[in-house]
């Protein structure tokens, strides 16, 4: 396995644990020599691992002392991957919840049927959802699926609120990539009502085409994302 591999394994494997609390806030990690034999790499594949932690926020250096799980990390959401909202805002101290708004069947409209490779009228399934942070409303998010991508889903509960987990899990799709445009707007009446703030006040909204390993696009979901729960990006030298 290659080391690029297995940075991404072991980043994998501690961030789990710092998500799930078994590397509770302020916790000290193994130095890098003792992570380096315990996953049996180098302590440079150790290092790219951290640097990765370090830059998502979830750990901090102390000079001196070591690594250290972050007390409180930045609340933002993260785009340097294909995620589901909760895992884009991992490492929040408030949790991550969603309450299901509707879920259609329907006809696809001419600008979904275009993003979805579909034709205008095709069956979709519609999904809606209000995205809180802490019970505070953080996002709406309005999802288009092909109806063949995932027959039941308007029907069924998702696998623990994830559409993308019921999207792999249930269905068998392989995610693989999205395209991904964001842009200031202002909140419209029905948008500004369910994120609890005024009519014409300032959103994030973005528009994501989501494809498989086949690329076949398999999601188009506009998303209204209040300013309070920022975008935050890594950006790598070349």
């Amino acid at each position: 396995m290659s080391r690029s591999i297995l940075y991404r394994v072991i980043y994998e494997d501690l961030s789990s644990q710092i998500h799930s609390g078994a590397l509770k806030a302020g916790s000290k990690l193994e130095s890098e020599s003792e992570l380096a034999r315990r996953y049996q790499v180098s302590r440079m594949t150790v290092r790219q691992a951290l640097d990765l932690l370090f830059a998502e926020d979830l750990v901090t250096r102390k000079r001196g002392s070591g690594t250290y799980v972050r007390e409180n990390p930045r609340r933002g959401r993260r785009l340097n991957r294909l995620r589901s909202f909760a895992q884009e805002l991992a490492g929040a101290e408030e949790p991550v919840t969603s309450r299901t708004l509707s879920a259609t069947e329907e006809r696809a409209p001419r600008e979904v049927a275009e993003g979805l490779g579909l034709e205008t009228g095709d069956a979709v399934n519609r999904l809606r959802r209000l995205r809180l942070v802490g019970g505070v409303p953080a996002a709406v998010q309005d999802a288009w699926l092909p109806y063949a991508v995932a027959p039941g889903l308007s029907r069924e509960p998702l696998v623990e609120g994830s559409l993308y987990r019921t999207l792999t899990e249930r269905h068998g799709l392989r995610l693989r990539w999205a395209d991904q445009t964001l842009t200031a707007a202002l909140l419209g009446p029905t948008e500004a009502e369910l994120l609890s703030a005024t009519v014409g006040g300032a959103v994030l909204h973005s528009l994501r085409v989501t494809y498989s390993d086949t690329e076949r696009a398999v999601e188009y979901t506009n998303s209204w994302t209040l300013p309070e729960f920022p975008l935050l990006l890594r950006i790598d030298a070349e």
